[in-house]
């Protein structure tokens, strides 16, 4: 890289001077100034940028000797070829010690979706050591290669190159395009598919971003009962509402639709076929699991009845905690008693969301398992 003297405009080609762009926050005492280390080096220490708890995105841009043009390239990009990295990890688990980051290449990544061996032996081709997906949106075709950890998990998915305005268009397309097959899969087999960084190639010089986290050690987290509850029940009351609209459709236009008639099981037999009709991962249901999924007062109820009668006016609880006007907070993230509360309603919302979404689309979710 090439060195920028105190006084000089910043490298970077923002217009601005180096000590108030870059300069302004790469100089702190005992640390080394950006580019002004061993040009050999496979690792920088550089100071924080941003606030804790927010995503940034870090810029590395390639210095090369002389009058390059590519020297003037700007750090957003400019129209061409990009290659776009999403690095997953597993919530609660770290890809990298506090105050470390990466790029993708010393990075592996981790998911619980397994692809290959040891994990797993696809059928057919056993030593498959890769997965193609393909994402068609507004924005035209693109092919991801998903590469698996050592553990034979899937660790990153790595766009084909493709066409894009910059650095953040290439990015934004992208992400749309592999989005929908992650939240595909990771609905069909209950199982989380996050992304903890993501990494931008501009081809033409190599300049690379990433986006991530910056460290906190109080950093919010969605990952939460109270979270995943209040997303399950809106894709319940998002169904309902389908329904009520097709209802209104048909009687309008003299066609008929019924509304599908749902019981909770009524004993401990039927909550296991239940089950196994709505998830993937089949195993020996235990007798926790079996209470968990249909408690012992929800048995035999109607669908209707548990929605509006046990799982809204917890809703609604919730609802006034996070955005009610009257400056009491009826339900408390610090309050044992509450959070019992909606951890114990957790499982059984998530079942009533499967089988509702199994009900309205037979030929499109959970179409392999019986029941």
């Amino acid at each position: 890289m090439d060195e920028t003297k105190a006084g000089g405009l910043c490298s970077c080609g923002s217009g601005l001077p180096f000590q108030r762009c870059h300069g302004s926050v790469m100089n702190n005492a005992g640390e080394i100034p950006l580019g002004k280390g061993n040009p050999n080096a496979s690792q920088e220490r550089v100071s924080l940028v941003g606030f804790p708890g927010t995503y940034q995105t870090l810029h590395m841009m390639y210095r090369f000797k002389g009058n390059d043009p590519r020297n003037a390239l700007p750090p957003g990009g400019t129209p061409g070829m990009y290659e776009v990295t999403f690095i997953l990890h597993r919530p609660g688990y770290k890809l990298q010690s506090e105050h470390n980051f990466s790029f993708s290449s010393g990075l592996r990544g981790d998911s619980h979706l397994a692809i290959s061996k040891p994990a797993y032996a696809p059928p057919g081709n056993p030593d498959a050591d890769q997965i193609l997906i393909a994402g068609n949106t507004e924005d035209g075709h693109f092919q991801f290669t998903g590469f698996p950890n050592e553990k034979g998990y899937l660790g990153k998915l790595v766009t084909a190159p493709f066409k894009a305005k910059n650095r953040a268009h290439a990015e934004e397309v992208a992400y749309r395009a592999i989005a929908s097959s992650l939240s595909n899969m990771s609905l069909h087999l209950d199982i989380p598919l996050e992304i903890g960084v993501r990494e931008t190639k501009e081809l033409s010089n190599g300049s690379t971003s990433i986006s991530l986290m910056s460290p906190h050690l109080e950093a919010p987290n969605t990952d939460t009962p109270v979270y995943q509850f209040l997303c399950l029940f809106k894709i319940i009351e998002a169904l309902r509402a389908r329904r009520t609209r097709l209802a209104r459709e048909a009687k309008r236009t003299g066609g008929t639709y019924t509304v599908p008639v749902e019981q909770m099981p009524n004993n401990e037999a039927e909550v296991r076929v239940w089950l196994e009709g709505l998830f993937y991962i089949r195993r020996e249901f235990d007798l926790s699991t079996l209470q968990a999924a249909v408690p012992q007062e929800l048995r035999g109820r109607t669908t209707v009845d548990v929605i509006e009668n046990v799982l809204n006016p917890l809703r609604v609880q919730v609802a006034h905690a996070l955005f009610g006007n009257s400056g009491e907070l009826p339900l408390s993230s610090d309050d044992l008693t509450h959070t019992h509360k909606v951890t114990q309603k957790l499982l059984v919302t998530k079942c009533l969301a499967r089988r509702m979404l199994k009900n309205d689309f037979p030929n499109d979710f959970l179409n392999h398992l019986p029941g």
